[in-house]
């Protein structure tokens, strides 16, 4: 059984990876401060800057996901390299995380009297 080479990924897919990793984990942070915050009683303004970027970096992150997913597909039909289903499916899961914080976020800053300066 010959030994299989291992996967050429081309470079945007690599720096697609990389920015869905980056916008996932600064969402993650965000949430966190912000949850730290409503327990720490920040200002409000800090806040609501925190909502606004949770809103900037869900977006983000759904937007590369789908760029993710559409490279991927891209590349199991061209190449034909199936063993790349999975990281389709980890795009599907973040992007869908990035929406939710999104439409959350979004929607806290709504109900808290709505987008004002």
């Amino acid at each position: 059984m010959p030994a299989s080479r291992p996967l050429k990924k081309p470079f945007i897919a690599i720096l697609v990876k990389r920015a869905v990793l980056f916008f996932f984990l600064l969402s993650l942070l965000v949430v966190y401060l912000y949850g730290i915050g409503t327990a720490q009683e920040f200002m409000d303004r800090t806040q609501l800057l925190l909502l606004r970027l949770s809103v900037i970096l869900g977006l983000s992150l759904a937007v590369s996901s789908i760029y993710g997913i559409i490279l991927n597909v891209w590349i199991i039909v061209h190449d034909r390299k199936y063993r790349l289903l999975g990281g389709a499916g980890l795009y599907i899961a973040l992007g869908i995380f990035g929406a939710v914080i999104a439409t959350l976020a979004a929607f806290i800053i709504v109900a808290a009297g709505g987008n004002r300066t």
